[in-house]
């Protein structure tokens, strides 16, 4: 399952690249990321909760950066399972930068998710239900990381 969107940040592209290739300052702008551990200078370790349907499910997941074109683009491959649900998931980022003035960057980003087992199920309506509402609180924690800077 694919799912595309563009966003503009108030910041230099400089800036919004090193905010992108900082799981510690990234991480938190994903919604219900409860946890950001940095394990390596490419990898990390997250743990996220969600609600499907008001039943929690926590992930844990491990990220890596997998391409890096310095303030161009990011590619980072995260890789997890539930806690306590069967399954596992893989989820591809990629994220342009481009600048469209001095202090305004245009983020377009492209997530690539895969699901198997039980994840899968749910993990289907709640990309359906909520994909749409994360997409937006993402872009949103993202701007606001450069409106205090």
């Amino acid at each position: 399952m694919k799912k595309a969107n563009k966003f503009i940040v108030h910041a230099d592209r400089e800036s919004v690249y090193s905010v992108f290739m900082d799981p510690m300052k990234l991480g938190p702008c994903f919604p219900g990321c409860k946890k950001v551990k940095q394990l390596s200078p490419t990898k990390y370790e997250t743990l996220v909760e969600v609600k499907v349907q008001f039943v929690p499910i926590k992930i844990q997941g491990v990220g890596e950066l997998k391409e890096s074109i310095e303030n161009e683009k990011i590619v980072v491959e995260m890789k997890g399972k539930p806690v306590s649900l069967a399954g596992s998931f893989t989820n591809t980022l990629t994220a342009n930068l481009k600048t469209i003035e001095p202090n305004q960057t245009l983020v377009e980003y492209e997530m690539d998710f895969e699901m198997t087992g039980k994840l899968a199920s749910i993990g289907e309506l709640l990309m359906k239900g909520s994909s749409n509402k994360q997409s937006e609180e993402f872009m949103k924690n993202v701007q606001e990381l450069f409106q205090h800077t």
